[in-house]
């Protein structure tokens, strides 16, 4: 794709071609853009996942197999990616999103519970969750050991 941009410069109209990631077209190199940037052939569409767990103020995400969290979830979105987890979150939650494998998250209560793992339990000590549940042999029930 060529685009044109018309530049004033003094009194008179520059007109130039510039192509996409070339910058100004006046002899510079084609850079060649970062391995998996946006518009690659090895692009993921897929937010690349942290390697060991985090928790900030907005969100937590499990991703360390076998973890044990206890923790108040204080209204932030909660993603499980981790294999064999034990997740316990006091209080309130936004999203709780289950996708690993053999994982058990109580929550005290939660907005939003989607399941597209194996072998998870979700919990929920009280409230009405939407639940979405794609998973395979997966359950959402009310109980667990969060308290609210």
């Amino acid at each position: 794709m060529r685009v044109r941009l018309l530049v004033a410069a003094g009194s008179g109209l520059l007109l130039t071609g510039l192509l996409p990631g070339c910058g100004l077209a006046f002899g510079q190199e084609e850079v060649e853009p970062p391995k998996g940037a946006p518009g690659t052939e090895d692009a993921s569409d897929e937010p690349a996942m942290p390697r060991h767990n985090v928790s900030t103020q907005d969100m937590l995400i499990v991703v360390d197999d076998g973890a044990e969290v206890s923790e108040d979830c204080g209204d932030r979105e909660v993603v499980v990616t981790a294999d064999d987890a034990v997740v316990v979150l006091h209080g309130d939650c936004g999203l709780v999103r289950a996708t690993g494998r053999g994982s058990t998250v109580d929550v005290g209560s939660a907005d939003k519970i989607v399941l597209v793992g194996v072998d998870n339990r979700v919990s929920f000590a009280s409230g009405e969750p939407e639940v979405i549940n794609q998973g395979r042999n997966t359950t959402v029930a009310e109980g667990g050991t969060a308290q609210r």
